[in-house]
């Protein structure tokens, strides 16, 4: 029978059947089966199984209660068995997971995509959002969940239908009607760019209204110390605890916070923006949308150039317009009156003066957002110590620039926020 064992993982392969003729040898081998005593879980992958006996289902059973508080999960099952286990109960006491439908994604165009994913359109209904490094069913079913729990709260967001396995990783299959990117709409149709940005502005003033109860999402202070927690082989203790500083200043909210918000992350459908790529959704105080609305559209567009094309690493002939254009959908232009639009709108009743202030609050923390950004760029880079050590170089830029700010001062002016 073969096996894996990965970081306490014990995950055994069943065979094709189970039947009387064979299940007493395959118990047999079943409970001495190497480093069963040192797993912390156990995995009993079904991909292959086309055929179980009730004698089959019984052994599962004395599997499962010889290993008392150790979870045992049900994987890769086909619709045939997942039924079986599901209608003699065994989906109450096993975690049992259908096998994930395969979509080859090459058929499909390519509608958008950004630094977590890749989204397809299947048909005038469907679309297909691809994640970036995950690889498993368990990664991506938070993002589910959360999707779900936005969508039950009546944010406008695509509904999810199912988990799919694809040539490019593990995706999800999501709701869409005729639907396409606003930074796609604002490219053909230029001459309305204020309208869309006051439909971006109304959008956040509703995440900044919802809230949600404890428990139901989780914060972006947590998100965001969780990625920093990534970051420990390549920051120092002063310099992780200098971040997480600037992460807990800000205070908590019960309310929603998108966490990637931007024209290309939102799609128009009969006139009403919808939410996508929710990767980052949570509960958290508004600043840390506009703060990324700020990273976006000022601070990439001011970015030193020497300092993008380290970051972003472009060829040295290429042109940083083009760059832009490709992964935030709109001119450097278009970007300067989306911000100049949206942060006064925001802040509409506010005079000129502490507008001031809280641009400079708001800088601050897209300061921070680069920060994170490049923590999880250096979390892929672990075996290229050169482009490693390139990335690391940026992030204490941003941690220098941030350091010259008085935090103190800055936080006071979260009291002019309306």
């Amino acid at each position: 029978m073969e096996t894996k064992f990965e970081q306490g993982r014990l995950t055994v392969i069943l065979p094709e059947e189970i039947n009387p003729k064979n299940h007493t040898a395959i118990e047999k081998e079943l409970f001495a089966l190497e480093h069963l005593d040192a797993a912390g879980e156990l995995v009993l992958d079904a991909e292959n199984m086309n055929y179980i006996s009730t004698l089959g289902l019984r052994m599962i059973l004395k599997f499962r209660k010889s290993h008392g508080g150790i979870p045992v999960n049900i994987i890769n099952t086909s619709e045939d068995i997942y039924n079986i286990f599901e209608t003699t109960g065994f989906t109450a006491f096993f975690n049992v997971k259908k096998k994930l439908r395969f979509v080859d994604t090459s058929g499909f165009e390519l509608i958008g995509s950004g630094m977590y994913g890749s989204v397809y359109r299947i048909n005038d209904e469907q679309v297909l959002k691809v994640f970036y490094g995950i690889q498993s069913e368990e990664e991506i079913e938070p993002v589910i969940n959360t999707i779900r729990c936005a969508f039950v709260h009546e944010l406008p967001t695509t509904i999810p239908f199912e988990i799919v396995r694809t040539e490019k990783g593990i995706g999800t299959v999501l709701e869409l009607l005729d639907s396409e990117t606003l930074s796609r709409v604002i490219e053909k149709d230029p001459q309305n760019l204020d309208m869309y940005i006051d439909k971006m502005l109304a959008l956040s003033k509703t995440l900044a209204r919802t809230a949600f109860k404890e428990g139901e999402l989780r914060s972006r202070k947590e998100m965001l110390k969780a990625k920093l927690g990534r970051s420990a082989p390549f920051l120092s203790a002063e310099e992780l605890g200098t971040i997480e500083t600037y992460i807990d200043a800000v205070p908590d909210r019960a309310t929603a916070v998108h966490g990637d918000f931007h024209a290309k992350n939102l799609m128009i459908s009969n006139g009403k923006l919808m939410l996508i790529d929710m990767d980052e959704f949570s509960t958290g105080h508004p600043l840390w949308d506009v703060a990324n609305l700020y990273c976006i559209y000022q601070g990439m567009v001011h970015l030193d150039k020497k300092i993008a094309y380290g970051m972003f690493d472009l060829p040295s002939n290429s042109l940083y317009d083009d760059f832009y254009f490709k992964i935030v959908g709109c001119t450097l232009p278009q970007a300067e009156v989306i911000w100049d639009k949206f942060f006064n709108g925001y802040f509409a009743d506010s005079s000129r003066e502490d507008k001031e202030k809280i641009l400079k609050l708001v800088a601050f923390y897209g300061n921070i957002k680069f920060i994170t950004f490049l923590v999880d760029v250096c979390a892929t880079l672990k075996d290229q110590p050169e482009k490693l050590a390139e990335k690391v170089k940026y992030i204490r830029y941003f941690l220098t620039e941030s350091e010259k700010e008085n935090l103190h001062v800055l936080l006071k002016y979260l009291d002019l926020w309306k």
